[in-house]
């Protein structure tokens, strides 16, 4: 749609806009009552406060709710933003950059002829001022409880988008993957010293060019993700957090003496990847929740990150950035010698 569409003058345009609010209500009402809802984003403008009162009487009684409003003043910031929108944006699809960016201008002066700031201190919310810039503060009103609480903890990290690339790869082929024996802390084997030392040509000729960009590299606490990293010609950082899923028990074994010293827990574990946990170790939920803190950073992080890691950590990373389903992460294929890019 063009900018016109967007002109609170235009009632063709508000009945249109009116129609997709409710639709999108109703997707978020059956997500919310659904067994699987917890947390809904309502994607929108919501630039008036007759919207927001709309929202509110919605909302309450039914579902917890706040207001997240952004707000940005540095014209070099908005531009680089405009640009970024205009690559991905549907509605400009096929259209020169410039004449894309004239239409979203316009669009935006429509919005700005009807915005109203949020100020009503009844209702709960948190208002980001310039944070992008780094210069900025944030307006947290009426928060309160866990997932409120982490959601400003999130926001206080976000930046603007960077020109920034992360790569996941696991440790090369360790001692104890050629007889596929479960966690332990085995060096590696030929074949990962061979994938150790490819890695870094691997990594350099993926480099965005012709601006150098600085890059650091994250390892686990185990031999293997450190050995596998020693020749990346880059700052490195070890991670307790991004250790191998704790076996416990099973620790050192393979699954077929899995199968046989504890054939209940395997059989649990066949039923159930995501939420067993083996004896005095962990489940796969137990690595989501201990890795919350690295995903935080690696979200603030400006640089470029490769993460030399383990299996089951970078399938719940990867399902992370890829938007996967939790039930799905305990499957994610993260083959051996394979560097995988995210953009």
């Amino acid at each position: 749609q063009n900018a016109a569409f967007f002109d609170a003058h235009n009632p063709a345009g508000m009945e249109a806009r009116n129609r997709a609010l409710y639709a999108a209500l109703d997707d978020l009402r059956s997500y919310l009552y659904s067994p699987e809802g917890q947390v809904a984003i309502f994607d929108a403008t919501n630039t008036t406060e007759e919207r927001r009162q709309l929202l509110i009487r919605e909302f309450h009684g039914h579902f917890q709710y706040l207001f997240i409003e952004s707000i940005c003043t540095e014209p070099k910031v908005l531009e680089q933003n405009y640009r970024a929108k205009m690559q991905y944006s549907p509605d400009y699809s096929g259209m020169d950059m410039e004449q894309s960016l004239a239409d979203f201008k316009a669009r935006i002066s429509k919005y700005e002829e009807v915005y109203e700031p949020i100020a009503n201190r009844n209702i709960h919310y948190i208002k980001l001022i310039d944070m992008v810039t780094g210069r900025g503060h944030m307006d947290v009103n009426r928060i309160s409880g866990y997932l409120p609480g982490k959601i400003v903890f999130f926001l206080m990290q976000a930046g603007m988008a960077q020109a920034r690339r992360i790569w996941l790869t696991r440790h090369g082929q360790s001692e104890y993957n050629q007889v596929d024996r479960i966690g332990g802390d085995s060096s590696l084997a030929t074949p990962g010293e061979v994938y150790a030392r490819c890695l870094p040509e691997m990594l350099l000729e993926r480099l965005p060019l012709p601006v150098p960009v600085p890059v650091s590299v994250w390892t686990s606490t185990l031999r293997r993700t450190i050995q596998t990293a020693r020749y990346l010609p880059f700052p490195k950082l070890r991670w307790k957090a991004l250790d191998e899923i704790q076996a416990g028990a099973c620790d050192g074994l393979t699954y077929e003496q899995i199968a046989q010293q504890y054939p209940d827990e395997f059989m649990a574990r066949c039923k159930d990847k995501l939420r067993y946990r083996y004896p005095a170790g962990e489940s796969y939920l137990d690595v989501i929740q201990r890795l919350e803190p690295v995903i935080i950073e690696m979200e603030r992080e400006k640089e470029c990150i490769v993460v030399v890691g383990h299996q089951a950590v970078l399938r719940a990373v990867l399902g992370y950035f890829m938007a996967k389903p939790l039930a799905s992460i305990p499957t994610l294929d993260i083959p051996l010698h394979t560097l995988m890019e995210l953009r």
